[in-house]
This record gives C-alpha cells, structure tokens and sequence, in this order.
C-alpha cells in the first residue's frame, strides 16, 4: 500500500507533484483544465509527443528563468516560474505512471514506460543546471528571500538543498558523471516494476490439492476434470494462503506468489542497488540511505537503524509466543505431523486461531463487507468527519471499462475528481497504490482541481457471489482512500508544497491515521450491511473482532520490520554485502521473523518498493507513530467527533506540505507529538 513511486525520481523529493502549466497543446496529456482527461484517446504517439513537447516547452521555460536580466530577481519572476515547470514536468509524469500501469494495450504501456525514463532523466538532469542552481541561490541570499513568508522560505531553502544534495557541488566532470548514473538508475527502475506488472504464472491444482477453499473459487479455477487452474495474483493468493488445508498448496502459493519477476529482477535489483550505492558516493555520502534519508523526518541513518532495533526488540517476546500458540495449534490439529511451523503456516493457522480461540469466523465477516456497499459506507464515514461529499459520476473517459469515476464536494463546491480501478487483470500494476494524476494548482489563471486514481487488486465477485472483502481488504481500501482524500483537500500557492510532497517518512501516516476507523463499531455499523439480508454488523460479532485485533500483531509489525530490514541494508550497508548474493543477504534477515528459511524463495523479486520506496520503507512504521497519536486524540473525544475531524481536515490535510511536519503535528495536537499511542496499539511500552 503506498503512494505510486513518491520517490521515483532522485530529483527534487521536495517537490515531485509540482503543480500548474503555463502551456497550451491540443494533447490531451498535456491539457491543463477541470474538463475530463481522455485516457480513452491517449495512444503510444499521444505518449511519445507529449514527452518531447513537454521537454521543449520546459527547456524553453528554464532558460527564460536563467537568462541574465538587469531587473532584480524576485519570488514572483524566479521562483514561481520555476514551480510552473516543475508542475509541466511532474503533471506528465504522473500520467504516464498511470498508463504504464494500468493500460491493457501493449504499445501503449510499453510506450509510457519508455517515456516516463525519458522524461525522468531530464527531471533529474535539472539539479546538474549550473546556471539555473545560479540564479536561483543568488536570489536567496537577497534581503527579500530573508522576509519571504514561512511557506516561500521553506520552498526556496529545500529546492536550494536538492540542487546541492544532488550534484551541484561536484565540479563539471563529476556532474557528467552523475548524468549517466541517473539514466542508468531511471532505467533499472522502470525495468524493475514492468518485469513485477507483466510477469504471468498459475499453478495447476486437484480438487484434492484445494480442500478448505471457498466453493466460488473452485468454480472460477476450474478447467476441466479435476483440474484447476490459478492465475498467480493477490486475491487468489491470499485465498490459497488462508484456506487450503493442504501445506504443499500453501507453499506452492507461497513460492511462486513471491517468486514473481524472478530471476529477471535479481539481475535488475542487484544492478541498481550498485549505481544507487555509486551516485551516493559521487554525491559524498557514505550510502545511499544517507543520501535519501538526509532530508527527511529521520535525518540519519543511525537513527532509523535505532527506531528498527528498538521496535525489534521490544516485539521479540511477544512474537514468540504467538509462534508458539500457531506451533501449538499446528500440533493439535495435525498430529502426525512433525515439521516445524513454516512461514506458509502462519495465515492459515491464524485464520484457524481466531475460529478456536475467539469464535470468530472470518468468512462470515466478509458477508458484511461487500465492495459497493462498503465504498459508499466510506464516503460516508469521510463525510461525515471531514464534511466532504463524494458523487459517482457516468460518462467520463477512461482506460478501462471497470473503471468507476467521481467527484468530491466541499461546502457544495466541488474541489477534485477521482477514479477507482479495483481488481486484478493482466499487465496491470499488481497491488494497491494511490496514483496522483493532477495536483492542485492556483499559479495560473484558472483554479485545477486535483485528479488522482485508487489502482487495487480486491477480490472481484463472480456470477454466484458478490465482491466480498475481508476486514484486511477494507482497512487496506481506507488506507488507500486516505492518500486520495488527502491529495483532494491539500491546498498551497506553491504547486511545489501538495500533500504528497510531504517528507516519505510521513506521508503514510494520513493514510494509515484512517485504517483505524475500521475498528470503531460507531462507523462501522454504518456501513457494514450483510450482502443478503442487508442486517447490520452484529455487535456481538464486532467485539468478537475486536477481541482479536491483537491477534498476529507482533508478527505483522516485525514482518515490517524484516521488510524495512532489507530495504535498509541493501541501502545503508551496501559496503559489507557488495559481491554477496543479494537474495541470500535478505535471507540471512530472515530469522528476525523465528521460522524457518523458505528454500527457493525470491520475495525481493516482486518486492516492488524496492524501487519507489528505496530507502523508505521505514516510513511505513515511522509514519505510523504520528498516525497514532492523531488517533489518541478522537479516542479521548469521540471517533465520530466532527469538530475534531474538521481540524484534522484544516490542520493534516489541507496544509500540503506548506509547513514542516513536526509544525503540523503540533498544531493539530496542541503539543509535539510521541510514540506513546503507537507502542499501546502493539501491546508493547
């Protein structure tokens, strides 16, 4: 669940969703208006001249800002102008990240993957821009850039840090290399998540093999007599996972589940953590997770390796006696078995262990879930706190025919447009991310709303039965939620200061703020109607859910944990494992989780933040601190509490990233904020 490549460019993390154009072009990637974007027109020649008009109309634009003028240089005629083709830039960017990941057409997807390097590279290449890095630090040293307001200061002084951090300290033969290593790295990182999006695989089962998995699956898989066939996706996984009885099933699911991409993106991943470890050094890092995190809330890398250590351990006993109630479980169930509990066990016999321990029957959670009803359940519980309205709407363009379309309202003004594209299909990207499209802007002459789009892979209903989610779908369908309403809402002059250009280390805590909204039966019974009958949530069953909320807690956070633990070392410690087998190092992190290896298993194949969220992963659990201690606060007066949920609107979400995160935090709270909520919500202090 993230953010679709936040940090895809080395470019100015500050302001990747620039805002606003200046341009006018008959291409409808290019078309800057509130009117429908014709994803339905769009073609792999739309594609390719969009990218070159874009790199013409900005390479003419910088050399308008960094030409010599005898006027003095002000915000209004160097910055502003600057900001306006950051938006030309990223705007296009965005769009193609949405057609390379979503578009069914070969030639099409193909061709924004190609362009998207093409443009990237030019992206990064304006850090390397000695005259503009000039013109614009000139400016800022002026007595004016002194008095500017906070917000303006704040985005001069980070733009003069990115062009600084990434290369224009080096002298001219350094920055040419630096060229090459960021064509080199854009390159590996296309190539890197095409190889996840378009890898296809199934596996072939008997009825046999299937025993404990829902009968609509059966009838979807089957493909002649006692034959099934599997594509290999994420609902059918995680149907596998948590049903099939059969240990051989769970571990085929299991293996080539994880094993997508693989070996192609060993080689890919292996390069790029080279010239990512490269650039770092040119730049005079000492890694490239020191380069990353050098402006983030984290600042260092020591303090990210003491945040990871320090949740390590306080979980460590608690994760053991978790393993050993699934071990004992395992034991009690199956007898005659002696192996050891494997990590393809663990979602099965938790599954088993809410049944036995809790009564709590997950299948019969789902029925209260159903996709449509759930969704506008959700709008409902947003309107509701935030004082939004969300609308469905027919007829606009779009780029595929499942795709659903809608508007949201503010006091009765509508402030952005939205898409929701929530199941699996071939070629598509293969998890759950929110893809802005377009971001606020009010530098020209006209106000653009926001356009951004939920990219899922839900289970999707079949002839016999519904779109059913279980509770994991639906807090993952409001985290995700949570991303677009925040990329709806945030408001700044600056194109450059939107809301998801807020530090990577916390732009997950609005979204994972709002997963816990799924676990309050005050919103809940809003929303949550059994598919048949239409009765409400039985509270009896909801505290039956609720009992078991800590249920596989610390397993999940130190499973994060693992996960941040690769992505760290691959990126801080590149030094100590150059030459090693890649796969084997994140193996070796393996025993943080106490199960066994899995023989054969390549999970960073088709570990896709690899990629986007290099160096970032932490954030997932750093983000989560600040998400918690928001939450504490509606705990202390009330979930559904719209006095409060209107602050968090002006104070969260609409501030962008207009001010620096501990300023917003403290607003909202009225004190900074701690880590107190968030060690209680994983039963640890």
């Amino acid at each position: 669940m993230k953010v679709y490549k936040l940090l895809i460019f080395t470019f100015f993390t500050v302001i990747v969703s620039g805002l606003n154009a200046q341009t006018t072009s008959n291409n409808p990637l290019l078309i800057h208006s509130n009117k429908p974007i014709n994803f339905d027109k769009v073609t792999a020649k739309t594609v390719r001249d969009a990218v070159s008009e874009c790199i013409k109309n900005a390479e003419r634009a910088l050399f308008v800002i960094s030409a010599p003028s005898r006027a003095p240089r002000t915000f209004e005629n160097t910055i502003k102008p600057f900001d306006a083709v950051i938006y030309d830039l990223t705007d296009l960017s965005f769009k193609l990240g949405l057609i390379s990941s979503t578009y069914t057409d070969d030639s099409t997807r193909n061709a924004a993957n190609d362009e998207n390097e093409r443009l990237g590279l030019f992206m990064s290449n304006i850090n390397l821009n000695e005259q503009l890095y000039k013109t614009i630090k000139a400016y800022s040293i002026t007595p004016a850039a002194n008095t500017l307001a906070l917000s303006k200061k704040k985005f001069l002084d980070e733009t003069i840090i990115s062009f600084e951090k990434n290369g224009m300290k080096l002298p001219p033969v350094e920055r040419q290399k630096l060229e090459k290593l960021n064509q080199q790295l854009i390159s590996y990182g296309t190539q890197f998540d095409k190889n996840i999006a378009e890898y296809k695989d199934s596996a072939i089962f008997t009825l046999d093999q299937l025993k404990g998995v829902d009968e609509s699956k059966l009838k979807e898989w089957k493909k002649g007599e006692n034959r099934y066939v599997v594509n290999i996706n994420g609902p059918n996984y995680t149907e596998l996972m948590t049903n099939a009885s059969d240990p051989a099933t769970r571990h085929t699911a299991l293996i080539k589940y994880n094993d997508r991409a693989y070996p192609k993106n060993i080689t890919v991943l292996d390069s790029m953590l080279y010239y990512r470890n490269l650039m770092a050094k040119t730049l005079g890092f000492n890694s490239y997770a020191a380069f990353s995190v050098v402006d983030k809330m984290s600042e260092s890398p020591a303090r990210v390796w003491n945040f990871i250590g320090d949740l390590k351990t306080k979980l460590a006993a608690g994760l053991d006696i978790e393993l050993n109630e699934l071990r004992a479980l395992k034991a009690s169930m199956n007898p005659e078995i002696k192996e050891e509990l494997q990590l393809w066990d663990i979602s099965y016999y938790q599954k088993k262990l809410l049944d036995k321990k809790y009564k709590l029957n997950t299948d019969e959670v789902k029925e209260y879930f159903e996709m449509n009803n759930t969704i506008n359940g959700m709008f409902e519980v947003y309107k509701q706190l935030f004082g939004i309205e969300i609308k469905e709407t027919s007829g606009l363009p779009i780029w595929h025919e499942k795709v659903r379309t809608f508007e949201i309202y503010k006091n009765d003004k509508k402030v952005g447009t939205f898409y929701f594209d929530l199941y699996p299909r071939a070629d598509k990207y293969t998890h759950f991310a929110c893809y802005p499209i377009s971001q606020y802007s009010s530098i020209g002459t006209a106000e653009i709303l926001p356009v951004s789009a939920l990219i899922c892979n839900f289970p999707e209903g079949t002839k016999e039965k519904p779109s059913l989610l279980n509770h994991s779908n639906v807090i993952t369908l409001f985290h995700e939620f949570g991303h677009l309403v925040h990329s709806m809402l945030g408001r700044s002059q600056l194109a450059s200061q939107g809301p998801f250009n807020v530090k990577g280390d916390f732009v997950e805590a609005p979204s994972q703020f709002l997963e816990n909204w799924c676990w309050e039966y005050e919103s809940l019974k809003k929303f949550a109607k059994h598919y048949k009958t239409g009765v409400t949530l039985p509270k009896e069953l909801f505290t039956k859910m609720k009992s078991s909320q800590m249920v596989g807690v610390a397993y999940q956070y130190s499973r994060q944990l693992y996960l941040g633990s690769i992505d760290f070392t691959f990126e801080d410690k590149y030094d100590s494992i150059k030459g090693k087998n890649i796969n084997d190092v994140a193996q070796n992190l393996f025993t943080m989780l106490h199960v066994p290896t899995v023989e054969g298993y390549h999970a960073i194949c088709s570990f896709g933040h690899l990629n986007g969220y290099a160096a970032n992963y932490y954030g997932y659990l750093w983000s989560k601190v600040f998400a918690q201690d928001m939450f504490s606060v509606f705990q202390e007066k009330g979930v559904m509490n719209k006095e409060l949920g209107l602050k968090y609107r002006k104070e969260i979400l609409e501030r962008g990233s207009t001010l620096p995160e501990n300023v917003i935090l403290k607003n909202f709270l009225g004190r900074p904020s701690n880590s107190k909520a968030f060690l209680k919500s994983l039963g640890v202090n």
